[in-house]
């Protein structure tokens, strides 16, 4: 479960930023205790004009966790990091980025972050929380191994560990990678905890194998397919089949892979050959025709490649995040999402969906009565020098009836792109009147 994200220098993002699942208290409600792990809400959205920086929020902590699995074991030593700074001011370019993230893991709150800059590691810290006050683990103030200093309460061979860390490399992928208890249990929750669903063609791919391989398991695909079936698609029900590739284009597809992987700036489908062999084809409602799923739309595609992650962050407790929720869906659909992560009934293990979007009619009532709360709204904003602020919509306390949705079009919360129909119009005035000025 996330609590805090905070980020700096990554992309468009300039200067510190807070992303938070933490309630808002309730007026009238009891103080929380400092021993008490702090309520959380189980959806977030991010809205904001296009280039305002959302997904550059979602892809710093995507950022963070590929860091956290890769720099030790794919990271060239003597390549540097491969981050992304804001690269709008000279100052930025060569300050570091930074990343941190309060979770929890076995019912104990952890805080990690690190700094990073184009060659080594600056900084990196793990703190637990097990009584409300924060406990040292670990903290490294530079890449050097003599730079790290141990709390009491983590056991191990830490200092073996540092030895054997690069300056460009994580102590935390380190640890994970020699074996340690804990931090390996911590490294495996940050790297397999977070899921992310973009809608780029290899992000498409990624999520439906998962849906695939709940389609070829006889507990799951019955759910699979009821989900298809609600979503009034025409669909009634979706199957995998095998076929043979030829041995050629197989090892091809496997060296491809392999020249790929070590770049985590490029996401590619799977390396595993019988991904490949097999594929999902649909059957249509009152037809015994059964087509592939690339001659399926855009819209039954991404509700197919969605559901599978969708019900496997249920399953599992953990976080699910999805750049444009809207993208190729009805609003009922992504709607429908967003209810079952907010249904107790329905997510009983604590999952959370953090996503980006611009449909306004998740903010409305029109839908749903209030789909998302004050505290589950977050909008991004650009300033004059191109950088991105993150801001929550509880700092504007709309009024319990207010309606966010008008509101928000109508600028009132700021993260809307100011147009002036005026000036369109006058271009095409202008470009008529050359055209005439031409003709007479």
């Amino acid at each position: 479960m996330l609590l805090r994200f905070r980020v700096a220098n990554h992309r468009s993002i300039r200067d510190e930023q807070t992303l938070s699942f933490v309630a808002s208290r309730r007026r009238g409600g009891d103080r929380q205790r400092r021993t008490e792990t702090p309520p959380t809400v189980s959806v977030v959205g991010i809205y904001g004009a296009n280039a305002s920086g959302k997904s550059n929020i979602l892809d710093a902590l995507r950022w963070m966790q590929w860091a956290i699995q890769a720099s030790h074991t794919n990271w060239a030593p003597n390549r540097g990091a491969p981050r992304h700074p804001f690269l709008l001011t000279e100052e930025a370019r060569s300050a570091p980025s930074f990343y941190e993230l309060d979770f929890l893991h076995e019912g104990t709150r952890y805080s990690y972050g690190f700094e990073i800059d184009d060659e080594v590691v600056q900084g990196e810290w793990l703190f637990s929380f097990p009584y409300g006050r924060p406990r040292r683990l670990f903290e490294r103030t530079g890449p050097d191994e003599d730079g790290y200093d141990f709390g009491r309460a983590l056991t191990g061979e830490m200092r073996r560990i540092a030895t054997l860390t690069r300056g460009n490399a994580l102590y935390l992928s380190s640890a994970a990678s020699n074996n340690h208890p804990l931090l390996g249990a911590l490294h495996h929750r940050l790297t397999t905890s977070i899921q992310f669903a973009g809608q780029d063609f290899p992000d498409e791919h990624i999520r439906l194998l998962v849906t695939r391989q709940l389609l070829q398991n006889p507990a799951t695909a019955p759910d699979i397919n009821a989900l298809l079936r609600l979503a009034d698609l025409g669909i009634e029900k979706a199957e995998v089949v095998e076929s043979e590739l030829p041995a050629e284009l197989a090892e091809r597809l496997e060296r491809l892979h392999r020249l790929m992987a070590g770049d985590g700036s490029l996401r590619v489908i799977p390396s595993n050959v019988d991904y490949l062999k097999s594929r999902i084809q649909l059957r249509r409602t009152g037809s015994d025709i059964a087509l592939s799923i690339d001659e399926e739309s855009a819209g039954t595609r991404v509700w197919l490649s969605i559901v599978g992650p969708t019900l496997e962050a249920l399953a599992d407790g953990s976080v699910l995040v999805v750049d444009e929720i809207d993208s190729s869906l009805h609003p009922l659909l992504s709607s429908t999402l967003l209810r079952m992560f907010k249904d107790p009934d329905i997510n009983r293990k604590g999952a959370q969906l953090l996503f980006a979007a611009h449909d306004t009619t998740l903010l409305g009532t029109m839908l749903s009565e209030e789909l998302l709360s004050r505290d589950e709204v977050w909008f991004t904003q650009k300033d004059t020098d191109g950088a991105t602020t993150l801001f929550p919509l509880a700092e504007f306390h709309p009024r319990r009836d207010e309606n966010v949705e008008r509101g928000y079009l109508q600028g009132r919360y700021g993260a809307v792109p100011y147009l002036d129909f005026d000036m369109v119009r006058k271009i095409f005035q202008e470009r008529q009147a050359a055209l005439d000025e031409e003709t007479a």
